[in-house]
């Protein structure tokens, strides 16, 4: 984390998102686990995949891109605290979140990042953000979620967006390049 604060204090980057590998044995029926899994998070945007080798499981909150008859929809998540028994003080959990400048900073910098690479294939004019900063509860957690827009020219297809918008700036960070280049670095 050092090296990463090295990076965002020089101005390689705003913003990096390390992630930390772990291994853990299971033994047990792998849907079973995803219905579970599914059921206690109720993740808007899962997947099961069985495999020769095993399975994934994918349990995500966050829609990366919708491309829906030439409509583009992405929605990124920047900003999470945890939801609280009591409703009022739950309430008050997330109007802290809708405040807070540092996850509003971050949340926009992953639009304006969203913004970009999508705007790169969409139709001129078209890319929009009608909702931006909205607190959206799910079971464990309040999210920070934002909504950007656009259109899809004819011309050309979803794989033209997936290449111009993949891997997701949530994902990486900002700006996306030097960010993936810090990640492959330091990440094992």
């Amino acid at each position: 984390f050092r090296q990463v604060q090295e990076y965002l204090h020089s101005g390689d980057c705003y913003q990096v998102n390390l992630a930390q590998r772990f291994h853990a044995t299971y033994s047990g029926d792998e849907w079973q686990a995803f219905l579970q899994l599914n059921q206690a998070n109720r993740a808007p945007f899962s997947a099961f995949l069985r495999l020769e080798q095993g399975a994934i499981l994918s349990l995500s909150p966050e829609r990366f891109i919708l491309c829906d008859n030439s409509e583009i929809q992405t929605r990124p998540i920047k900003g999470t605290l945890p939801r609280l028994p009591d409703p009022q003080e739950d309430s008050k959990q997330a109007e802290k979140l809708a405040n807070s400048a540092k996850d509003r900073a971050e949340n926009l910098m992953i639009v304006d990042l969203m913004r970009n690479d999508i705007g790169r294939v969409a139709v001129a004019g078209s890319v929009k953000v009608p909702e931006l900063f909205v607190v959206e509860p799910f079971p464990a957690v309040h999210h920070l979620v934002s909504t950007i827009t656009a259109r899809l020219p004819e011309q050309l297809h979803a794989s033209d967006l997936l290449r111009a918008a993949f891997p997701g700036g949530s994902i990486t960070g900002a700006p996306k390049v030097r960010a993936m280049e810090i990640i492959d670095e330091l990440e094992p």
